[in-house]
């Protein structure tokens, strides 16, 4: 894979706003655990984005290796939503 990030966009891939409008932060705290003292934390190879009034989630592809099974539920997330996908230039990409 030659990425260094997947962006998974808000919008599915026949231009369709992507429901609910909190998706993105529903998705980041869903891959986040939670300490001794309740407190969250969050995986800090995932991110938010938004630019251009479009909210994004942001997965660097290290993820892969560091923890597979968060990776695959967040890819398979984009898949079966046909969610669009970008790498970190912003070019569409196929997953």
């Amino acid at each position: 894979m030659l990425y260094e990030k997947i962006l998974i966009v808000g919008q599915t891939r026949e231009g369709k706003k992507f429901r609910p409008s909190d998706w993105a932060e529903r998705l980041y705290y869903t891959v986040a655990s939670y300490g001794k003292n309740g407190r969250v934390i969050f995986n800090p190879l995932v991110n938010l984005n938004q630019e251009d009034n479009s909210k994004s989630f942001v997965i660097n592809v290290e993820l892969q290796n560091k923890d597979p099974m968060i990776y695959d539920f967040l890819i398979d997330f984009a898949i079966s939503n046909e969610l669009e996908t970008r790498d970190q230039n912003h070019n569409l990409i196929q997953l």
